[in-house]
């Protein structure tokens, strides 16, 4: 099966290269798409010199609006979502696709390592009790946005539109929907 990486970019020139790097060596085969949301920065410039395909917006749309660009324009059938500031951690993904592509489950949310920085407890905290309430299933990490998954459940289940509740909108559609949802242990670190 085809893998797909979507990386939504919005001023990530420092990381973004060690982030394309990170993704070639665990990912050789991959389509990487980078998708400049209006950067104000030289990322479309790193992103244009690296051979990745490229979508750009023309204005500044958020993150949900970046990976359905990126959805519409991928081949994958199994596509992951990095952020582009993952940096040399991004590689971190690799077991997030292989459950997907052996079929251990239609989402694989990655759990991070260790949080550096400000904190999300509150937010990720009100996410769980959400996702609990409206799909009677537990996540331990129902923000993060580090995920791989089957593109028909990304094209039932991804929010077009939307801020920071991005990746707890697709965990509940994807749930309510009946996909299986596996969260697994990474060496991501979050960075506030």
């Amino acid at each position: 099966m085809k893998v797909s990486v979507l990386i939504p970019a919005y001023n990530e020139e420092e990381l973004l290269g060690d982030t394309l790097d990170s993704l070639r060596r665990v990912l050789p085969q991959a389509e990487l798409v980078v998708i400049d949301d209006c950067s104000t920065d030289g990322t479309g410039t790193i992103a244009l010199a690296q051979d990745v395909v490229i979508a750009s917006h023309s204005r500044n749309q958020g993150k949900a609006e970046a990976l359905a660009t990126g959805l519409n324009i991928c081949s994958g059938e199994v596509i992951a979502m990095v952020d582009a500031d993952m940096g040399p951690l991004a590689g971190e993904v690799l077991p997030l696709v292989n459950a997907v592509l052996q079929g251990e489950c239609d989402m694989a949310v990655a759990i991070f390592a260790s949080s550096q920085g400000g904190g999300i407890g509150l937010v990720r905290n009100l996410a769980r009790w959400g996702i609990y309430l409206f799909s009677g299933q537990g996540l331990q990490a129902p923000l993060s946005g580090q995920r791989a998954a089957t593109r028909t459940l990304l094209e039932q289940c991804l929010p077009s539109r939307g801020g920071f509740g991005l990746e707890t909108e697709l965990s509940l559609r994807a749930l309510r929907r009946g996909f299986s949802v596996r969260e697994i242990s990474t060496g991501f670190i979050h960075r506030g």
